[in-house]
């Protein structure tokens, strides 16, 4: 075995195939009176619990050096190779611990954006007691290119955001690598990086764990390397913040790498992964202006800035205008656009027999469950639409992904119309949980309000 990380938090394993207790998400809550972190104090006055961010940025670097040091200990070099990085996500702890969620995916993100350059390869899977198919698996895969923002926001579309339907918790770690490896034996450029709770297989009601002395697991240590580093079988202990006004709580994820025997890829082009890695990032940065300031950009920009402003202004019926208004409608409800107040919610989507907790106008939506979803409020010239429930998510807006919890929405006559996609799980009256899927409708129209 291969040797990595320093072990900071140990968890007991598995290797009987007994079921054991889902271990707690989160270990240690501070009171401090400074922000621990350069995100508490910009958040801290929010009334709930965030994700920092920033925490993740230590723990993402020591996991690049790990997949590197995995390739090179398999004969190859990430310098002057590609690499097909297949990243699968413990699912089962979803529901009840969505920041813990939320920082499985913001580490796989920043693994990504940290590692790959034009030619790898990225695939994401989701698995709890064995691995389950969350979209078409055909659209979970991507090569990463040359456009450094396209990239990134194709790359957070990919992964897995709720539990699977009927999900009871658990993790098979052992069943789940052991169908990873078979799917990508053909893939000897391929490392696969497994991201969890905890390293350990947790076993659910009525089910069994495969187990490290399985025959078919110990078959795959054959063709595959298990990169340790902790004494529970995890390469990586990866510790995150949340930030909470009564002080920051300290989550734990782990990461669980295993390389091919033999690392065989094409190699790059046009570079190392360094040379290439640092081009990427400059091709980001705003480019100084040879040859002595250039004031036509800036005209042009202004120019599109008070064209946008002037419609605006010409929607919402002000000065300029024609007299008239625009109104919005919200799937069967009208606003008047130069009604909407600047701050706060001007409605709610929620499903039928919600009742609000304030004067809000709520926006019922057949198929929702009788509470808060989705709440619509006013920015500047735009609308932002902020998801709110843990179960339904705003997957998509006029069929675009959307990678976080909101989106926002840019009136403009030539576009119109929004559709806005929800999904997730829902129980019914039974208690029987079913995967729903409801678009709620946005629209722009002039005319008098």
């Amino acid at each position: 075995m291969i040797k990595g990380a320093v072990l900071t938090l140990g968890l007991l394993g598995n290797t009987s195939g007994q079921v054991i207790p889902e271990p707690p998400r989160q270990v240690l809550l501070a009171q401090s009176t400074a922000p621990a972190n350069p995100d508490a104090g910009k958040r801290s006055n929010q009334g709930k619990s965030e994700l920092s961010r920033t925490s993740l940025q230590p723990s993402t670097q020591q996991l690049i050096a790990a997949v590197k040091g995995a390739v090179e200990a398999a004969g190859g070099d990430l310098e002057r190779n590609n690499v097909h990085l297949v990243l699968a996500f413990s699912t089962g702890h979803y529901k009840s611990d969505p920041l813990g969620a939320q920082a499985a995916r913001e580490l796989a993100t920043q693994l990504v954006q940290g590692l790959t350059v034009s030619g790898d390869q990225v695939t994401s899977r989701a698995w709890e007691m064995t691995l389950w198919p969350y979209r078409n698996s055909e659209g979970l895969s991507l090569r990463v290119g040359t456009d450094k923002e396209a990239d990134q926001e194709r790359i957070r579309a990919l992964w897995p955001t709720t539990p699977a339907v009927g999900s009871i918790g658990g993790h098979d770690t052992e069943q789940a690598v052991t169908e990873l490896a078979t799917e990508f034996a053909q893939d000897a450029g391929a490392v696969l990086v497994l991201l969890t709770n905890t390293a350990a297989s947790v076993g659910a009601p009525g089910a069994r764990l495969l187990g490290s002395n399985a025959p078919s697991y110990q078959a795959m240590l054959e063709r595959w390397t298990r990169i340790e580093g902790t004494q529970d079988g995890a390469t990586l202990n990866v510790p995150y913040v949340v930030t909470n006004p009564a002080g920051d709580i300290q989550g734990q994820l782990q990461a669980v790498v295993f390389a091919p025997k033999t690392f065989t890829t094409v190699p790059l082009t046009g570079g190392t992964r360094t040379e290439l890695l640092a081009a990427r990032t400059e091709s980001g940065r705003p480019q100084a202006a040879s040859g002595g300031f250039n004031a036509v950009p800036l005209l042009i920009g202004l120019l599109l800035l008070g064209g946008g402003f002037f419609l605006w202004r010409k929607l919402s019926g002000g000065a300029g205008g024609t007299g008239g208004g625009a109104t919005l409608r919200v799937a069967d409800q009208t606003f008047s656009v130069s009604g909407l107040p600047k701050t706060g919610a001007f409605c709610v989507l929620a499903g039928p027999g919600y009742i609000s907790e304030g004067d809000t106008p709520v926006v019922p939506v057949q198929g929702f469950p009788p509470e808060r979803v989705a709440e619509l409020s006013r920015q500047g010239r735009e609308i932002k639409v902020r998801g709110v429930h843990d179960d339904l998510r705003l997957s998509s807006v006029a069929g675009r992904v959307v990678a976080g919890d909101f989106a926002l929405l840019t009136l403009r006559a030539e576009q119109p119309d929004w559709p806005l996609e929800f999904n997730g799980e829902v129980r019914g009256p039974s208690g029987v949980p079913r995967d729903i899927t409801r678009t709620v409708s946005v629209s722009l129209t002039q005319g008098e309000v």
